[in-house]
């Protein structure tokens, strides 16, 4: 009977998020009207975040192709290497997103070339973050919305669930004193905090698998030891929550556990286009099924995986900012979606599993180790970012 009243406890916020999100999400079926241009005023970085209701990574990576296709950046690929070249400073013709990235990546204005890879990306996540904070307050309230009221909804009723346990039944075993209490409750917060992290840094591995079972002809992207963290991260926040178990009890352990794996899951899912969102979507739809028809097969076949063109085109930003282009822009998404995605999951999000602060350049002198002069090393070179 205790086991079912949990259940039902975790049943009630399952359905009440999974109910919510397919409200927010779902959309009337509409003819779709081809539009021979993007819609006035959304850049290629704003219709990504719209498509993937409100992610960074594509809208990225669809910034960093508009800044090169516009001439103020030149991006070169040697296997596993980028470099990113200045071209020409930002302007007041630029969106505020890319005009961001540009002043973030190439600081002190001396600088002119800046390389990275998976291993070497520091700079290129602080990038990140000062773009997403830049998209966000773009887009937030009127595009895109976090539906904070209803997450912190489902947070009150799973407080509620909790205490209603702690005080009806016996919580904490009868060997338990107040200082192992706070000793243990040390781990708890680290086993949460790497699961934080380890929902941030499965998704590109979780992309890398799904990537065997695409039909649309792009080769699979193989596993590494990249991946490894997402299951080390996944293993520590278990071993965290296996703590409070032998603490207090098994049954109030599963609840806490599957509250809080709930409710932080659907913090990501709760973000979805308002309704002046959703109309800019159906106006994407319709400039995307242009591209498809028009530039789709031949951006291609020009665009091979692994050599960056020569030349963009005009709206070669907005077919990846689109999922329209499948060869070298979509490639370029996908290791920067690894590369930010770990980075910020391991490093900043896991900080505190190692007790370090956080790990983005402070001063000029460490920038400068991540700034390269434009000499790609060769592949009989050692593949280590000079110093």
């Amino acid at each position: 009977m205790t086991i079912s009243l949990d259940g039902i406890c975790i049943g009630i916020l399952l359905i009440f998020y999974l109910c919510t999100v397919i409200t927010l999400r779902w959309t009337p079926k509409t003819t779709t009207v081809t539009q021979y241009d993007p819609p006035a005023g959304v850049s290629p970085a704003l219709a990504a975040y719209l498509r993937d209701n409100g992610k960074h990574e594509r809208a990225f990576a669809a910034a960093l192709v508009s800044l090169a296709s516009k001439g103020y950046l030149r991006i070169r690929q040697h296997e596993d290497w980028f470099t990113l070249e200045r071209l020409r400073e930002a302007d007041s013709s630029l969106p505020a997103e890319e005009s961001t990235i540009l002043t973030t990546l190439f600081y002190p204005p001396s600088i002119h070339t800046y390389k990275f890879n998976s291993r070497e990306c520091t700079w290129l996540s602080q990038a990140y973050e000062k773009f997403g904070k830049t998209m966000d307050g773009i887009a937030e309230p009127q595009l895109m919305s976090a539906h904070s009221f209803v997450w912190f909804s489902g947070i009150a009723y799973s407080v509620f669930a909790l205490a209603y346990l702690f005080y009806s039944a016996p919580v904490f075993s009868e060997i338990a004193s107040m200082a192992s209490v706070v000793y243990l409750s040390i781990f708890i917060f680290l086993g949460s905090s790497a699961f934080v992290a380890a929902v941030r840094a499965w998704p590109p591995t979780l992309g890398k698998i799904a990537s065997f079972f695409r039909r649309d002809g792009r080769p699979g992207r193989p596993l590494d030891f990249a991946d490894l963290p997402p299951i080390v991260l996944t293993a520590s926040s278990l071993l965290g929550f296996g703590f409070l178990g032998a603490l207090t009890s098994a049954r109030f352990a599963l609840l806490l556990t599957s509250l809080f794996c709930v409710n932080v899951i659907f913090k990501t899912l709760l973000e979805a286009p308002t309704n002046a969102g959703r109309a800019l979507l159906v106006k994407l739809d319709g400039f995307r099924e242009f591209l498809a028809r028009a530039d789709a097969s031949r951006l291609n076949h020009e665009n091979q995986p692994g050599e960056s063109p020569e030349t963009l085109e005009k709206y070669t930003s907005y077919a990846v900012a689109m999922d329209v282009e499948h060869a070298w822009g979509e490639e370029f998404t996908e290791n920067l979606l690894e590369m930010l995605q770990f980075d910020l999951a391991y490093s900043r999000g896991a900080g505190v599993l190692r007790g370090l602060p956080d790990l983005a350049p402070k001063n000029e002198a460490e920038f400068g180790q991540n700034v390269l002069q434009l000499n790609i090393p060769g592949p009989h070179k050692q593949r280590k970012a000079p110093q």
